[in-house]
């Protein structure tokens, strides 16, 4: 072995550290050991929230729908010409507003379905990946100080197990602190205002789309109730058209927030910062 390559005491203490460590790895102790170390704890509240949160989006798109559906219906009703024009420029606006809300609200669900599937996609993996981390490293090491003939391979060997390294820290730490910072972030900033907004959308479907229990009808008293529902739902969506709007909006901002801005803010910023705390570490 050439004097470049020379294992000094130090180096196979670390190679004997790192052989230990893929075996544990492979065997599962490794993942034992990181979940007893909080990961589990950490896996645990990520999953409650997001579980809890997916709920969520679905009551609220189910009163979505229930409005939606509704204004809909209302629209297309034609019960006289002047009147039925008025209603409907009424319905139109507050329609367009709860379909930009619906749609928002089934996408939200939609990510936080696939972040629940990626994290257990993850978890059925990640020690494999911490494995092959460290063997990367192992191969790192050993062609360290190599001659000119292997340093472009102990290069590319580095660039590896760099790589691996982050992607192994995106699996164990990167992803569910993201999630977890996402979490606490919503419960300080946007889960006020989507509750108020959930909570006034739903007054406004029991509002105007309550079911009515009342018997059977002539055709003139059903001809006369529903002229005067409709009036009533015009008046009602004109008197609370501000209050509707912001409700809306907070609802679309709070679930954007939450679902996107949050968490691929967070996972951004995690992943510059272990790269270039890895790179100076390989360094």
């Amino acid at each position: 072995m050439s004097k470049g390559m020379h294992l000094t005491r130090g180096r196979l203490l670390i190679l004997g550290m790192l052989v230990v460590g893929i075996v544990l790895t492979a065997l599962g102790f490794t993942e034992r050991l990181l979940g007893a170390c909080g990961l589990d704890g950490l896996d645990s509240r990520n999953e409650a929230y997001l579980e809890s949160s997916f709920e969520r989006s679905l009551r609220t798109f189910a009163v979505l729908s229930t409005i939606k559906v509704g204004l809909a219906v209302v629209e297309g009703t034609e019960i006289g010409v002047g009147f039925g024009i008025e209603v409907g420029d009424v319905v139109q606006a507050a329609y367009d507003y709860v379909d930009i809300a619906w749609k928002v609200v089934l996408a939200a669900g939609v990510l936080l379905l696939a972040t629940r599937t990626l994290l257990e996609s993850v978890a059925l993996v990640n020690h494999w990946v911490l494995a092959i981390t460290l063997a990367a490293v192992v191969l790192t090491v050993l062609t360290q100080g190599a001659p000119p003939r292997l340093a472009r391979t102990h290069r590319i060997l580095r660039e590896a197990a760099l790589f691996l390294t982050v992607l192994a820290a995106a699996c164990y730490l990167i992803l569910p602190l993201s999630i977890a910072g996402s979490a606490f972030l919503s419960s300080r900033i946007t889960a006020p205002s989507i509750e108020e907004a959930e909570s006034g959308l739903s007054a406004l479907g029991e509002e105007l789309f309550a079911e009515d229990p009342t018997a059977d009808e002539g055709l003139h008293s059903k001809w006369t109730r529903t002229k005067e529902q409709l009036a009533r739902m015009a008046s009602y969506l004109k008197q609370r058209a501000t209050e509707i709007t912001v409700w809306i909006l907070k609802l679309i901002a709070g679930y954007l927030f939450d679902c996107l801005v949050f968490p691929l803010a967070l996972l951004v910023l995690l992943f510059w910062f272990t790269k270039v705390l890895v790179r100076g570490l390989f360094e």
